[in-house]
């Protein structure tokens, strides 16, 4: 029993050899080498394979441009034909049709939403339109209201 407790012992106090113990200046050169060399080659493969991706998204973001340039063209052809072709009478100013209000919501409201709106879409060159305001339904109960707020106080 002692034997075995003494071979155990010695498995796992060292994993060199005792006969190893003393590495030579020749060994320790070529561990250290080997390492550099291997960490240099790893990186060098990296750059590589960084650099290849960045000119394959480089091709595919350059034939992109070149697909949406040539529908922008083709879209500015097609708008310059039909504008030579098509004689364009002078339209009437749309007047948006008043907005379909429910009972009980005050007009300040009503022209507070559409300023706010308008002012959304100030720079889309879009004109927004009103179609309708109505006021929203509470989803819970005024008690159920009551317990959320109560138990979702911040402390």
């Amino acid at each position: 029993m002692s034997d075995l407790r003494f071979m155990f012992a010695q498995l796992l106090s060292s994993n060199i050899p005792p006969d190893r113990t003393d590495l030579s200046a020749e060994t320790i050169v070529s561990v250290v080498i080997t390492g550099i060399s291997v960490v240099f080659i790893g990186l060098i493969i990296l750059i590589v394979l960084v650099s290849l991706y960045g000119k394959i998204f480089e091709g595919i973001n350059k034939s992109a441009e070149a697909k949406a340039k040539a529908k922008a063209e083709a879209e500015a052809a097609a708008k310059a034909k039909a504008a030579e072709t098509e004689v364009k009478a002078a339209p009437a100013p749309a007047t948006a049709p008043a907005p379909a209000v429910e009972d009980g919501i005050e007009e300040e409201v009503v022209a507070a939403i559409m300023g706010a709106l308008s002012a959304m879409y100030a720079g889309s060159g879009k004109k927004p339109v009103l179609k309708g305001v109505k006021a929203a339904k509470p989803r819970r109960s005024a008690w159920s209201a009551a317990g959320i707020m109560d138990n979702t106080r911040p402390f």
